[in-house]
């Protein structure tokens, strides 16, 4: 018996969606005549607005996943996805089909396993991408950067998946992360870990094992450092800490697994669910909500959600569809179509083209939560899990929290693209002109104008706010006309020098059933 114990392209995104009538379009073009929306703007903090983020899935395909990935397939008009890659992890693995038994302690087995709750290598082509082509002439219609289903198809492959930890042999996932990391594209490669990171870590090593000890081995080193950026959500076998985190350890690592606490499952705890979204925002993590505005369509009528009949094919524990069965699981059931789990979501929504997304800046918010530096080296940063609310009581997760309900408005909102070429909402366009930092002096007021667009011509409601935990400045600031397009802040009299108020304008439209949000951001630094 064998028992194995572990083993450059910068896109200007296009005016996407229709202005109606002539009259809208005569406003929004002189708007973005007098507004241009240059790389300076303070609209999301930094001169890379309209750079699409690389990046790379990679997924051992459980429930959660597949559902985070029906989300992530509606953005992928604003991400330059480059791989899709089926990975394991410490939940899942395939085994490597000669009957090897593989048990480590700790896990959901007590006894050796030649695989483990294995879902395949076919779901992402076979479903999630076959649902995608049917409704792709609707979302182009919608916005002309939706990537293709062939262009989509072209980027999948299998990684690493035999065992846990698995990262013995160059696999077509590994080689497709190798090559990203080593070509002439200067923007970051975002990789996220919504398995384990063990085809991540088997392209690293490739890399190393061709170069090191050669002329060039500094600099491609330096290169890749420089380049790879991993978002996980969780450490879900021990390839970051074993090879990772000692061979490679200036790579930055976010171990975003406190955005759990919102997007992860959602078990029936005394009578009800985790809680989900400020109080306003939980109906949207309802089944009656989920069931008419997401499981709808194509591509929606694959997303999953409690006791809805659906189970991942060679899972034995995927049980949530069933009521009988789910009901003995470790996660107790809400009611039917009630939120699951998406408990991925979290490695990429700081990607997503909110206004405020700062990938490039962790200690950002955003819909993605934050992120704080635990250690230099290895460069780990870690979610952050509580923030404080409008009454300065710490809300744990609300650096998720927070943004739930926009979120939620924003994936139906493009759902509803799946069914329809016309109609339906698109959000606003949103910037505060200036520089995306200014000095002030302390006493002094500041006064700021936003600019909101919208491509439907609906009304736009504005609301500024500071930013507490992601500035310097202790205290709470003065805001005079906080509910309109021009603001006045009071800086306070006891600023120190050097520090810094972060300021949020949130920008709504009244679009349709799904109010849409966006963002910008601009920071005061007391001088």
């Amino acid at each position: 018996m064998n028992v194995q114990t572990g083993g450059v392209v910068t896109r200007m995104s296009p005016w996407r969606h229709l202005i109606r009538t002539s009259v809208g379009a005569l406003t929004a073009l002189l708007l973005l005549v007098l507004v241009p929306p240059t790389a300076s703007s303070a609209s999301d903090g930094g001169g890379d607005r309209f750079t699409k983020p690389r990046t790379v899935v990679t997924t051992d395909m459980e429930q959660d996943d597949y559902a985070s990935l029906i989300r992530y397939l509606l953005y992928t008009n604003d991400l330059d996805t480059e791989g899709i890659i089926y990975t394991s992890g410490r939940f899942h693995w395939a085994g490597d089909g000669k009957g090897t038994l593989f048990y480590l302690p700790g896990r959901e087995y007590t006894t050796p396993q030649t695989s483990w709750r294995w879902t395949g290598t076919r779901t992402i082509q076979d479903l999630a991408l076959k649902a995608y082509a049917k409704v792709y002439p609707n979302l182009r219609a919608h916005d002309r950067d939706y990537p293709t289903p062939a262009e989509l198809y072209s980027k999948v492959a299998v990684g690493n998946i035999d065992f846990e930890n698995s990262m013995d042999r160059d696999t077509p996932g590994s080689d497709l992360i190798k090559r990203l990391l080593l070509d002439d594209d200067p923007r970051p490669l975002y990789l996220q870990a919504w398995g384990g990171t063990n085809t991540i870590a088997r392209a690293l090593k490739s890399i190393a094992d061709q170069y090191q000890g050669s002329p060039r081995w500094s600099q491609i080193r330096d290169k890749v450092t420089r380049k790879a950026v991993i978002l996980a959500s969780g450490f879900q076998d021990l390839t970051y800490e074993q090879y990772i985190a000692p061979q490679w350890p200036k790579i930055r690592i976010e171990n975003l697994q406190a955005g759990y606490a919102t997007w992860g499952y959602n078990c029936n705890r005394n009578g009800q669910g985790n809680v989900r979204g400020l109080p306003a925002d939980r109906q949207y993590f309802k089944g009656a909500w989920i069931k008419k505005n997401i499981q709808v369509g194509p591509l929606g009528s694959l997303y999953r959600s409690w006791l809805d009949g659906q189970a991942m094919p060679g899972d034995q524990l995927d049980i949530f569809g069933d009521p009988v069965l789910a009901a003995k699981g470790w996660c107790s059931p809400l009611e039917p179509y009630d939120f699951l789990s998406e408990g991925d979501n979290v490695a990429y929504m700081s990607l997503l083209h909110t206004g405020i997304e700062a990938p490039q800046e962790p200690s950002r918010g955003g819909w993605g939560g934050r992120a704080t530096q635990v250690s230099a080296s290895p460069e780990l940063w870690t979610s952050v899990n509580t923030e404080k609310d409008a009454t300065g009581a710490d809300v744990t997760a609300y650096p998720t929290l927070r943004w739930a309900g926009a979120a939620q408005n924003d994936f139906a909102a493009r759902m509803q693209w799946t069914l329809s070429p016309r109609g339906g909402n698109h959000a606003p366009r949103v910037s505060i002109p200036g520089p995306d930092q200014i000095s002030v002096r302390a006493g002094t007021q500041v006064k700021l104008r936003g600019v909101g667009v919208d491509p439907d011509r609906d009304h736009l409601g504005y609301k500024w706010w500071q930013y507490a935990e992601e500035g310097t400045y202790p205290g709470s600031v003065g805001i005079a006309g906080a509910d309109g397009r021009t603001a006045t802040v009071s800086v306070p009299s006891d600023a120190q020098r050097g520090q810094t108020i972060s300021l949020i304008l949130q920008v709504t439209d009244d679009g349709s059933s799904f109010p849409l949000t966006r963002y910008a951001r601009v920071t005061l630094r007391v001088r």
